[in-house]
């Protein structure tokens, strides 16, 4: 089977480590790296031995498949491109800056039959996927995810940074629809949403609290889960389940 050619849209922290994994995967094949500081996609050709380039339409004839890996301002127009030139994609997580845009991309994928993917990396933690297989009757869901401040990121408020990922792993892990939202967040050291907690009533009566911070001294990353004759807690640093 031919590899898969793949280009990188954007070469900060995460398409970086995108360009390394894709580095060694035996089914795909770096193209190229592409970033709006070209002295960065040099860079990171250059360690990759690839082309790099400034603009990414200039790769696109090099690729059958584009990671966009950008501020998520820019992931909509990017995405939209590259589907509209016939590339799958895989956007990192948030997929967009709305709703309108998330599904303007899905109904553009479905429309030209290629794939689309989110960047939901958490959720293929291997303590999320046991857990999986472990619940039943969940009755409260209790989440943490608390880090330090970053100046990455700050294009979004935390809970498109931080939050998302814990939504949607209990998004996948409760097989219900959620009745009632209630959610509050504060302004710390950005002009953005930087502490939020969110709760989650659903249908089947079970609860979910989430708290998000980007200004938390340390780094927590913990989900806990309580059913009538259970106990299971999460964490996605350690990958452990304990019960």
């Amino acid at each position: 089977m031919d590899k898969v050619r793949v280009g990188i849209i954007g070469v900060g922290y995460l398409g970086t480590q995108h360009a390394r994994i894709l580095s060694y995967l035996e089914e795909a094949e770096l193209k190229g790296v592409a970033d709006i500081n070209f002295k960065t996609a040099m860079g990171i050709g250059n360690r990759h031995r690839v082309q790099y380039y400034e603009n990414f339409e200039d790769m696109l004839d090099e690729i059958d498949a584009g990671i966009v890996a950008t501020p998520t301002s820019e992931h909509f127009s990017i995405s939209m491109r590259l589907l509209a030139e016939g590339k799958a994609v895989l956007v990192e997580k948030p997929i967009t800056e709305t709703v309108n845009q998330a599904e303007q991309l899905v109904e553009a994928a479905k429309k030209n039959s290629l794939i689309l993917h989110v960047g939901h990396l958490e959720r293929f933690n291997p303590a999320v996927e046991a857990l999986e297989n472990l619940i039943s009757e969940p009755k409260f869901i209790e989440v943490q995810r608390l880090g330090s401040f970053s100046a990455r990121s700050l294009d979004i408020d935390v809970v498109l940074d931080l939050m998302i990922h814990d939504l949607d792993i209990i998004l996948a892990l409760i097989k219900d629809e959620v009745n009632v939202i209630k959610s509050t967040g504060i302004h710390v050291l950005s002009d953005k949403i930087d502490i939020a907690n969110a709760r989650l009533e659903f249908n089947s009566g079970c609860i979910a609290t989430l708290t998000a911070s980007r200004v938390h001294q340390g780094k927590v990353r913990k989900l806990r889960i309580f059913e009538p004759a259970s106990y299971y807690a999460i964490d996605y640093i350690d990958q452990e389940v304990k019960v």
